[in-house]
């Protein structure tokens, strides 16, 4: 009797058995694929084949490999991150500050030249508002003529105005006109008259003696009648004075002649003493010699005058008129015009220690307004009014060099500070184009104080050091070596000039030639 299923492997639990499938379909997926197996349906299964061996060999091989190159690269990206990370030890060493060492500077052959900077106003000098004594005269100050145009230039002798038909003259003189001048009068007034009148060429007396002389008068009568005017001399009254002391001294010569006379008669006649005769004599040559006096006195109230009212005193002339404010038949009041210098002028400030560079008739540049250089020649240092000696700092000038320490300065270079000294340049022969584009702006001025002749061994001034016995040295680098390891030595030169930072040296060392380093700092 036979259970059912009894005998037969369950396929559950039998890996040989095959799946149930559909007619004429048989399941190898279980089937192992040995030698001398029978296949269910009749055919023996084939044989494992090397080819297929060879295909699961390198399937393991492939493998490896995959894992090996990602591990190469892997090893390539992590040394190429390395670079690119730094440690704390190693960003501190790179960024630590190398060890001191000296500072060095090379010798060079240059041409040094020490030049003041300033900076300057160009204009007509010295603006002055012209008075004249209007109340001088005896007549109404209505202005008659002569009356001067804008740009006028005034020379000493010219007739710089009419007033009631009297000129009135230009004169070099720094003393306004504040009286009228006359024969024996005395003062500083007069002294400056007459050495006005001997610069203009005339014969005024000694020039040294404060007392109007008659040659003074006959000078200034000359001066008169060369501009083509009488000369001021006392008036009708004085004439007529004049004509009576000279009809007295005439009279006063009669009587002395006829006293004479008298007594020669009375002595002729055998008087013994004639004591009458003698007296009356006497008397008469009294009588004669003050009526000379008196002649002489009156000579002189006709003698030319200069009224305060025809004399314009005007110092540094030539002078320029650069404003006129009156016209023909107006009366004068106040200021008729205003004058200045009448060559343009380049005023500027600068320092003390600038100051005693320069000296008058050194010969300076500025630019023109075309911008090339022009020429221009110091004319004047003018010391402050007030506040002394100081050096000053800011606007104006250089600081004795090209530096311009402070050029910036802007404006005219004529600071408040009353510590700076003035300097006045004279420009060179300008076309009337040059000037009227030059009047009035500010300009900067180079003047050259002192330069080496040629290229010569220069250093930076810091390079220079005293040594114990005074004497000038330089630092020279022998050897740079790791830092504060450089090898030094002094060497002793001799220092020259010293301009724009640099110090023109010398020295008998071979070693100190161009390009030798010096030291300069630490």
């Amino acid at each position: 009797m036979k259970i059912p299923g009894f005998g037969k492997r369950s396929r559950a639990t039998d890996p040989t058995a095959r799946t149930a499938l559909p007619d004429g379909a048989a399941d190898e997926s279980n089937v192992t694929p040995e030698a001398g197996v029978q296949d269910p349906r009749g055919a023996a299964a084939p044989e494992t084949t090397p080819l297929a061996q060879r295909s699961r060999t390198l399937s393991g091989t492939r493998l490896v490999a995959v894992i090996a190159a990602v591990a190469v690269v892997s090893l390539l990206i992590g040394i190429a991150v390395m670079q690119f990370i730094v440690s704390p030890a190693e960003l501190a060493a790179r960024t630590a500050p190398p060890k001191a060492g000296p500072v060095t500077a090379p010798v060079e052959l240059r041409e040094i030249e020490n030049t003041v900077v300033a900076r300057g106003d160009v204009t007509y000098a010295d603006a002055v508002n012209v008075t004249i004594d209007s109340g001088g005269g005896e007549a109404r100050p209505v202005i008659t003529g002569h009356v001067p145009e804008s740009g006028t230039v005034f020379n000493a002798g010219n007739v710089a105005l009419e007033v009631a038909g009297r000129p009135v003259i230009v004169l070099p003189g720094d003393l306004p006109a504040y009286r009228s001048l006359s024969v024996g009068m005395r003062g500083p007034d007069v002294v400056q008259l007459k050495s006005a009148l001997s610069a203009m060429g005339y014969w005024a007396g000694d020039v040294n003696s404060d007392t109007f002389e008659y040659d003074t008068a006959s000078a200034l009568g000359t001066l008169y009648e060369q501009i083509g005017y009488t000369a001021a001399a006392g008036g009708p009254e004085a004439q007529e004075v004049l004509q009576q002391a000279e009809r007295a001294a005439r009279d006063a010569g009669v009587q002395l002649a006829q006293a004479q006379a008298d007594l020669q008669l009375a002595i002729d006649s055998g008087a013994t003493d004639p004591i009458a005769e003698r007296a009356a004599v006497t008397s008469a040559n009294d009588a004669l010699l003050d009526a000379q006096q008196a002649l002489g006195t009156a000579q002189e109230g006709v003698l030319p005058t200069l009224p305060s009212s025809e004399a314009l005193f005007l110092n540094d002339l030539p002078r320029r008129v650069d404003d006129i404010t009156v016209k023909r038949g107006d009366i004068l009041s106040g200021s008729p015009m205003t004058v200045s210098g009448a060559k343009l002028t380049i005023i500027g400030t600068i320092s003390k220690e600038d100051a005693d560079l320069l000296s008058e008739g050194l010969t300076a540049t500025f630019p023109g307004p075309d911008g090339e250089d022009l020429v221009a020649t110091v004319e004047k240092i003018i010391a402050p009014k007030s506040g002394g000696s100081g050096s000053g700092s800011g606007s104006g000038s250089g600081s004795g060099t090209d530096g311009e320490s402070g050029e910036g300065q802007g404006g005219s270079g004529q600071g408040s500070d009353s510590s700076r000294y003035s300097v006045r340049l004279s420009p060179g022969d300008l076309s009337p184009e040059q000037i009227d584009a030059l009047r009035g702006n500010n300009v900067r001025v180079r003047i050259p104080v002192a330069a080496t002749d040629g290229e010569v061994l220069a250093v930076p001034i810091a390079a220079l050091s005293a040594g114990s016995g005074g004497e000038d040295r330089v630092e020279l680098l022998i050897s740079r070596g790791d830092g504060p390891d450089a090898k030094t030595e002094n060497i002793t030169v001799t220092a020259g000039l010293a301009a724009d930072g640099f110090v023109e040296i010398s020295s008998e060392d071979p070693r100190i030639e161009p390009g030798a380093q010096v030291v300069v700092g630490e």
